[in-house]
């Protein structure tokens, strides 16, 4: 399981309660849902559908979740994967002892009369032919009304052991002592925060260890408690039978892209390099017989008179002209970012979405308003075929989230400073 579920054969259903009338409001969970819902669909990390993502937000009705789990794990085929992510209050039935998620109107003096017994979501799970089944859950279980998600209650471990469901992964956060689990001034729960830190950054092993393609439930686990431990909250907790941890959830945003064209690299500030240095690099062609790339943090002075002067008032933030390698330095490599939603120009050779390169032969006049950013470089660099990747599996070159747009900065001699400081 060591590859991610093709996205059209997933199903997704994402709950999040952040409106309750009798405990303590939750905006966090909202906000939960609704940056899942983006990383999901984000192609990069996996891609899911909009028709494959269900999202209910305060549902008022127990029967509406189990529907909505019951409909996608019908959906889900055999190769597929079945996630269902819950994020609000969680409470105990003190009768049975079975666990209840809060819906908007759960009282927690009788939880069982407006939340969704957690029996109900185990079934629904249980029958799916999806051979992958994954269930988060983000809430407490103690049912205390307060500012923040948590409280005392039923530990971590002894809640997982009652949502365990056979055959699936279920990864949970469930504070016992720890009563900070939604922090003030933060828009995520704790624990939820951190899943989206590490889908959003990917993970980045120490080198020499390399890099994973992948992103699996215990991968996020691990990372996850690490950094809820590091923060004083309590941990959070996995369960899983049949090698379900191992289940590949997202594409792993650090480790390098089969096509790393358009990828914005910088060099590990351990690395020296006369070339690659402390600097930061623009793939704009990469295949199996190498890549190219230009170093975007070095300008070289201002745009030589020969340059032709139609192309000078594209050129902005800042004019300059940026020396992009030792390779052939005898020409132009011209840069460029589209406008979003322009068409094409002719001389447009694409890189990736609405990055390319512009041949000095179009007219200018004919490209003026598709033009977002246009960049002058003078030279490249060149890698054989399987070299750039072996600067990656080093930790020599750190590919970085950021895009070109983001990256054409007015201040490109800072840029490289910058990217450190954000890993």
């Amino acid at each position: 399981m060591s590859e991610v579920t093709e996205p059209a054969a997933a199903q997704v259903v994402l709950i999040g309660v952040s409106a309750y009338r009798h405990l303590a409001e939750l905006p966090a969970a909202r906000r939960n849902v609704t940056d899942l819902l983006d990383l999901f669909r984000d192609e990069d990390l996996w891609g899911v559908p909009a028709e494959n993502c269900h999202v209910l937000l305060d549902p008022e009705s127990p029967a509406e979740v189990s529907r909505a789990i019951r409909r996608a794990a019908a959906a889900a085929g055999r190769d597929g994967l079945l996630l269902v992510y819950f994020a609000g209050h969680g409470l105990v039935d003190a009768d049975d002892d079975n666990l209840i998620l809060g819906l908007p109107g759960c009282d927690p003096e009788v939880p069982y009369e407006r939340g969704v017994p957690y029996d109900w979501i185990r079934r629904a799970v249980a029958d799916t032919r999806a051979r992958r089944r994954v269930v988060i859950l983000d809430c407490c279980y103690s049912g205390r009304a307060g500012s923040e998600l948590g409280g005392d209650g039923s530990g971590t471990d002894a809640v997982a052991d009652k949502a365990e469901t056979e055959g699936t992964c279920l990864l949970v956060s469930a504070p016992a002592n720890r009563p900070a689990m939604a922090p003030r001034g933060e828009v995520h729960t704790a624990f939820t925060g951190e899943l989206i830190r590490l889908l959003r950054d990917g993970l980045r092993p120490p080198p020499p260890e390399a890099v994973p393609a992948t992103l699996t439930v215990h991968s996020i686990w691990r990372t996850a408690r690490r950094a809820m431990l590091r923060r004083g909250f309590e941990r959070p907790e996995l369960r899983a039978r049949d090698s379900g941890a191992e289940i590949a959830l997202v594409h792993n945003p650090a480790a390098p892209r089969h096509n790393l064209a358009g990828s914005v690299l910088y060099a590990a500030p351990w690395f020296v390099d006369e070339d690659l240095g402390q600097r930061v690099i623009l793939v704009l062609r990469h295949n199996q017989t190498g890549a190219l790339g230009v170093c975007i943090t070095r300008p070289d002075g201002d745009i030589p008179p020969e340059f032709p002067e139609a192309w000078r008032r594209l050129l902005r933030n800042p004019a300059l002209l940026f020396d992009g390698g030792p390779v052939a330095r005898d020409g132009y490599i011209v840069v460029t970012l589209l406008r979003s939603g322009a068409a094409k120009p002719l001389r447009f050779t694409p890189v990736r979405d609405r990055l390319g390169t512009l041949a000095l032969s179009a007219v200018p006049e004919d490209v003026a308003d598709t033009v977002d950013t246009m960049r002058v470089f003078v030279g490249y660099l060149g890698w054989r075929a399987g070299e750039l990747e072996e600067f990656l599996d080093r930790g020599a070159l750190v590919a970085s989230r950021h895009t070109a747009r983001q990256v054409f900065t007015e201040r490109p001699g800072e840029l490289w400073q910058s990217l450190q400081a954000a890993r």
